[in-house]
């Protein structure tokens, strides 16, 4: 299998790393793609430029990372099913909710001054605090093993810390931070940072 990746993504690296933490990892070529450079090869794994983008072996393409995440649980014979596993797909709702509002805001950040939303901006960052509260009252203590989950809570956190250092999560969120701390020492996610 081929997963286009980027390695500042972290959509990408939630994936890779479900990938890793279910056996797929000696499977999987990681092949890096800029999606800014419209690549053939990425165009032609997924007609929307984006990654991550895994091509199976049998030349099927799978997008978006929902969607690989949950390709790759059913191929590794993950149970699918019951409470636990859809809270574990609202945390990663809630989670991709958080970077989809703090990506629009990196890329509101790029534009120049006189072309910039004060309004969009002030909703993602309030998508973003509100969502934050509510992943460490309600779903926090869900957070208990290296799954799909919390591979997501841990990539997005990350990404914050990364991109947009000034939303200072940590001092909202002590306990969160403290989750992150913990987690964060894992050796593929160690291996995953988008800083290096």
């Amino acid at each position: 299998m081929k997963l286009y990746y980027s390695k500042t993504s972290p959509y990408a690296r939630k994936v890779l790393l479900l990938a890793k933490s279910i056996g797929f990892g000696d499977q999987l070529e990681v092949v890096m793609a800029n999606p800014l450079a419209n690549e053939d090869a990425l165009l032609a794994a997924n007609p929307l430029n984006k990654v991550p983008a895994l091509m199976l072996d049998d030349g099927r393409c799978v997008f978006d990372s929902p969607v690989i995440m949950e390709s790759l649980l059913d191929m590794a014979g993950q149970p699918r099913a019951g409470d636990e596993y859809f809270e574990d797909l609202q945390i990663q709702a809630l989670t991709d909710g958080i970077l989809d509002a703090a990506l629009g805001l990196v890329m509101e950040s790029r534009r120049e001054d006189s072309e910039k939303s004060a309004y969009w901006q002030e909703r993602w960052h309030g998508a973003i605090k509100r969502a934050l509260a509510v992943l460490e009252a309600t779903w926090l203590d869900k957070l208990h093993a290296w799954n799909s989950a919390s591979i997501a809570a841990a990539c997005t956190l990350d990404y914050l810390s990364f991109r947009l250092p000034e939303i200072s999560w940590r001092e909202a969120h002590p306990a969160l931070a403290t989750w992150f701390d913990e987690v964060a020492t894992n050796p593929d996610f160690t291996a995953t940072n988008p800083r290096d």
